[in-house]
């Protein structure tokens, strides 16, 4: 209980001081440009980068305060960082692809692609748990990643590879949130369990998977897998978790971040340029990866999902935002050191994504209210 409080605390509180830098480019928009140098003055945050992508195609690529506060470092628009749980997206475009090809089906039970695996049994509702429950964080599953078990082995070993077990293990047993399928409860476990399923029907690797089929095709060519702590080009993180979870203020030295981000893997598992992370956005939300079919049935609120944060519904790896202009969907990040935001204005047809190398921004500013006030500024010059 204290884990959890003390996380809660964490949500709600931290400013942390710095000085910045400032956007002089000629080229963007002034009034983005004010209202950037405005946020990061007002919130003393690290740096913060913001890219739009406009309904004519034109993409305009924002950055401002510093990648290394203390080596005067400035951030720049091609620097990369973890860009959390907005990585479950790719995970559910994987998935929305096998779906298409009816090799499987949201009502199947999860349970019975993996005959062999009697350890999975110790997973709390498993024996009930659709696919579509994985997807729309309706299966009652506990969060893996708020387990101090988790931070402990972290702390003990930074390099640990993680498997499949290593993730689990620490809900083996547990007692469900909810029913299966009663209610709705945002947990990392859920997308574990999917990159299994995925390796399983498809008998290739994650990642081989999500660069042939994604990353690939599509030029993310500054979006990299999570898979070591050397991440090219990726921005200094800076952190005020609190003392349980063993974090360093600084998230990243010489360019190698704590601990083996690997851990994450289908539940986030990517690194991205703010650029990249637009373009993926508009990718993904134009449904270019899957059917429109598939498209419609990600951005449908689903059975459980009215307002579960909020205003804030959920989809399928989607949030639905109401917003000053009009629904939008998208998903937010968090890595220690990092917070992210990508979106998509249907009405507007406009994509955009912020991403801020601290973890506190949160706490400090609504990034959801900071997007939309970046998207008005970029309608008007």
């Amino acid at each position: 209980m204290k884990q959890r409080s003390e996380l809660l605390a964490f949500i709600i509180l931290l400013l942390f001081n710095c000085k910045s830098t400032t956007i002089k480019t000629k080229d963007l928009n002034p009034k983005v440009i004010s209202t950037i140098n405005q946020v990061i003055a007002e919130n003393n945050i690290p740096g913060l980068t913001f890219s739009i992508i406009h309904k004519n195609g034109q993409t305009d690529n924002y950055a401002a305060g510093f990648s290394d506060i203390e080596k005067k470092i400035t951030l720049k628009t091609d620097h990369t960082f973890f860009s959390g749980s907005i990585g479950k997206t790719y995970t559910a475009a994987l998935l929305m692809q096998l779906i298409d090809k009816k090799q499987i089906e949201l009502s199947d039970i999860f349970i019975t692609y993996f005959p062999g695996h009697e350890w999975l049994h110790q997973i709390p509702n498993i024996d009930d748990i659709t696919i579509g429950m994985l997807l729309q964080h309706t299966s009652g599953l506990p969060r893996y990643v708020l387990k101090p078990e988790i931070w402990k082995q972290i702390d003990e070993d930074p390099n640990k590879v993680w498997t499949y077990k290593d993730r689990l293990a620490v809900v083996f047993n547990d007692k469900p949130v909810h029913e299966a399928g009663k209610s709705w409860s945002y947990s990392d476990t859920n997308y574990i369990l999917l990159g299994m399923l995925i390796e399983k029907v498809t008998k290739n690797n994650y990642y081989d998977l999500a660069d042939y089929q994604i990353l690939k095709p599509y030029n993310l060519n500054q979006t990299y897998p999570s898979l070591k702590r050397n991440i090219p080009n990726l921005a200094v993180g800076y952190s005020k978790m609190p003392p349980a979870f063993r974090v360093p203020e600084k998230t990243v030295e010489a360019g190698s971040y704590f601990f083996n981000p690997q851990l994450e893997w289908t539940g986030g598992g990517m690194a991205s340029s703010t650029p990249n992370l637009a373009k993926w956005a508009k990718l993904y939300y134009s449904g270019t990866p899957f059917s429109k079919k598939t498209l419609a049935t990600i951005t449908t609120e689903n059975h459980n999902g009215h307002h579960v944060i909020g205003t804030d519904s959920y989809g399928i790896g989607t949030f639905i935002y109401e917003t000053k202009h009009g629904k939008a969907f998208g998903h937010s990040g968090f890595m220690p050191g990092f917070n992210s935001l990508f979106i998509y204005y249907p009405e507007l047809e406009i994509a955009a994504a912020i991403q801020i190398n601290c973890d506190y921004a949160a706490s400090v500013i609504n990034m959801n209210e900071l997007m939309d006030d970046l998207i008005s500024q970029s309608l008007i010059r």
